[in-house]
């Protein structure tokens, strides 16, 4: 069972270094797509995996509550900054700081385990 810990530990460096990889082979910068772009979906991918390895409950309920509440939060900061709303850039800001909000979860997620 300390394998399967030491791999979800290694999912944090592998990630961003894989879609990096991606990125840089099939030339995607030019599309402006960076490498938390990428990530952002195998974290929640992995969230799912190692959550249902390790807890009797997923953790998924929590992870799209957490992203719900950030779209809602980062809705009405966008119309109290700007007066219009764009979905282009709301799009772009969601997906960004969801990133960041996947790579805490996991973090705390292998806090967890390691703690279990």
């Amino acid at each position: 069972m300390m394998i399967y810990k030491l791999i979800a530990l290694v999912f944090v460096i592998l990630t961003p270094i894989f879609s990096q990889i991606i990125i840089s082979l099939f030339k995607l910068k030019k599309h402006g797509i960076l490498f938390t772009d990428l990530s952002f979906p195998l974290f929640a991918l992995e969230i799912f995996l190692v959550s249902s390895k390790f807890l009797t409950h997923s953790l998924i309920p929590y992870y799209l509550i957490a992203l719900s509440l950030l779209a809602i939060l980062l809705t009405i900061h966008l119309i109290r900054r700007t007066e219009n709303f764009s979905y282009k850039r709301f799009f772009k800001f969601f997906w960004r700081t969801g990133f960041f909000l996947t790579l805490a979860f996991y973090l705390v997620l292998l806090v967890i385990i390691f703690i279990v």
